[in-house]
């Protein structure tokens, strides 16, 4: 059976394909059109990639696995946005609005198909339109995440902004079912409470997030920003939390669509995303990530305590906040973690793919070891693109110890090997690497090749049997996906990768994943003595990763990187 899984039309749209329970393809929308995000969109592009990975076209393709239930969010929305209207505000919202929810609700599963037949047509995808299977939003994350695992039991927890009613899901995961154990229901929502501090912030809700992440370390953790965040989010004696959407979804929105007049009443004056960032922002951001961590170590408990497993799941949007996902390491409430390194939106392709395929007779489970699931280029075709760019190159006896030399004496380089990585993490397949131990090397990617802001983090990739010469003990290294501690050597031979409170986000690299990579740090641990590479994603401020041999050159050119390894071929400015 060969199913297209697919996250269309809301964030991080992706697809995937699986031929009889096995993983072909899976890459995101936004690597194809050059739009970051590429929010909104059908993935069109990611599909029709996909399926010629797998050597098949549209007709081959036997269902259609969304990871959006539209006909349950056709069924129960008008009633539930009723229902929390009433709860939340006394009164019942206008007739005209809920009857305009209504005829939006009715249409959706006709609109998606619709959509999606006429975004095929256009891509040259003819023929058949196979049947569609809607998933549940938060199902579809819950087998992306476990059924990728490599655990044969455990507890998932999903945590974004909302699927078609929820915004947290509890799950307990056993072989090839998932059974459900519970939820909240939005506007109770973590997702949008991160949102909007985000947006409050100056940054951009549901994109950069990671910023408010980033910016928490540097702020002071008062009484007086707790008890801000606490009026945001309450705990419940269940275990359970609510987030008050009077600051979020259902206030006064005079200046900004992501939180209301309210918070600004609670927090002050909004930062604009031109203006500097005061001590009072970085406070904002750390009591926001502390409220974050606190409420989903409380639902942690309550799952484990409820399911039995110690293994823990992790997906949804949420689920990128990698800080987050290390304080529940470090927790001592599980004793082992896994978080798909496609863990937003995209994810649902791949999880409603492996739902369907599962609820088929088929078994799509696998323990992921590797992100790289997108397009790669032959020596041929990179070359190719070279000299189109007309661009002077040479072809090294080792493309390897050539990098690991430039890397050595100080350079930035470009690594281009293997196939694209899905989610937001370079790992090895589109990167830019530099020295993580020189000193000021952080502040010179960052001003000089990724024109970002200077606080912003770096992480290491790191050879696997290498890792605890320079982190304390972690559950979880593979993927970027889970903060570590470093230890006294970590912060003291790779400062570049090390955040300011001590934490950094590892992904761990052997030749049996990565084998190229792998080979290209043991390379330059030989010349620095350090088997560990500053890591970031091939791609500058507002731009998505690079996907093609073309949007690497155009990378290199544009910013500081001093070199390029780009498959088998070596391209200098200098």
């Amino acid at each position: 059976m060969l199913i297209a899984g697919l996250s269309a039309f809301g964030q991080n749209p992706g697809a995937c394909v699986m031929r009889d329970g096995r993983l072909i393809a899976f890459a995101e929308e936004e690597r194809f059109i050059r739009i970051k995000g590429a929010n909104l969109r059908f993935p069109a592009k990611a599909l029709a990639y996909c399926l010629r990975e797998a050597g098949a076209t549209l007709a081959d393709v036997d269902r259609f696995a969304v990871g959006w239930n539209a006909e349950k969010y056709r069924a129960r929305m008008p009633l539930f946005f009723a229902r929390q209207f009433i709860r939340n505000l006394g009164a019942a919202s206008d007739g005209s609005v809920m009857r305009i929810l209504a005829e939006i609700a009715d249409q959706q599963p006709k609109a998606i198909v619709r959509r999606a037949t006429l975004a095929l047509r256009e891509e040259g995808l003819h023929g058949r339109v196979p049947e569609f299977v809607f998933v549940d939003h938060h199902l579809a994350h819950a087998a992306s995440t476990f059924f990728a695992s490599g655990f044969d039991d455990a507890s998932v927890l999903i945590v974004d902004g909302s699927g078609e009613d929820r915004s947290t899901s509890f799950y307990a995961g056993r072989g090839l079912d998932i059974k459900d154990a519970g939820h909240v229901e939005f506007p109770d929502s973590l997702g949008w409470f991160y949102a909007a501090v985000t947006s409050f912030l100056g940054f951009r809700a549901y994109e950069e997030e990671g910023f408010t992440m980033g910016l928490a370390p540097y702020g002071k953790l008062t009484a007086e920003w707790r008890d801000r965040m606490e009026k945001l989010v309450r705990f419940e004696a269940n275990g359970l939390y609510r987030v008050d959407p009077r600051y979020t979804l259902l206030g006064t929105h005079t200046t900004n669509e992501h939180f209301a007049d309210e918070l600004t009443a609670l927090l002050g004056p909004p930062r604009l995303p031109k203006d500097p960032l005061s001590q009072t922002h970085k406070d904002i951001a750390a009591a926001a990530q502390e409220r974050l961590e606190q409420t989903v170590l409380r639902l942690v408990s309550k799952l484990v305590a409820q399911t039995g497993s110690r293994k823990l799941c992790i997906a949804g949007g949420v689920a990128m906040n990698c800080k987050m996902n290390g304080v529940i390491g470090a927790s001592g409430l599980v004793d082992a973690l896994f978080v798909q390194p496609a863990a937003h939106d995209s994810g649902t392709a791949l999880g409603a793919a492996m739902w369907v395929s599962a609820r088929s007779g088929e078994d799509p489970r696998f323990r992921m070891e590797t992100a790289q699931w997108g397009p790669g280029y032959t020596p041929a075709e990179v070359e190719k693109a070279a000299r189109t760019a007309g661009m002077a190159f040479t072809r090294p006896p080792s493309i390897e110890e050539k990098a690991a030399e430039a890397l050595a004496e100080g350079k930035v380089v470009a690594w281009f090997n293997g196939r694209m990585e899905v989610g937001p993490r370079a790992l090895g397949g589109r990167s830019i690497l530099a020295h993580p131990g020189m000193p000021g090397m952080n502040d010179r990617v960052n001003r000089d090749v990724k024109f970002r802001d200077s606080w912003r983090p770096f992480c290491p990739s790191m050879l696997e049997n290498g890792a605890t010469d320079y982190l304390k003990p972690s559950l979880e290294t593979r993927f970027m996906t889970v903060a570590a501690e470093a230890n006294e050597r970590g912060l003291r031979e790779i400062p570049a990768v090390i955040h300011v409170d001590g934490s950094t986000r590892p992904q761990t690299v052997s030749e049996r994943t990565h084998p190229a990579y792998a080979r290209a740090i043991a390379a330059f641990a030989r010349r620095a003595g350090l088997p560990v590479v500053l890591n970031t994603s091939l791609n500058v401020k507002g731009e998505p990763v690079a996907c093609t041999p073309m949007d690497a050159l155009r990378c290199f050119y544009s910013s500081g990187i001093d070199a390029i390894a780009l498959e088998d071929i070596w391209l200098s400015k200098g």
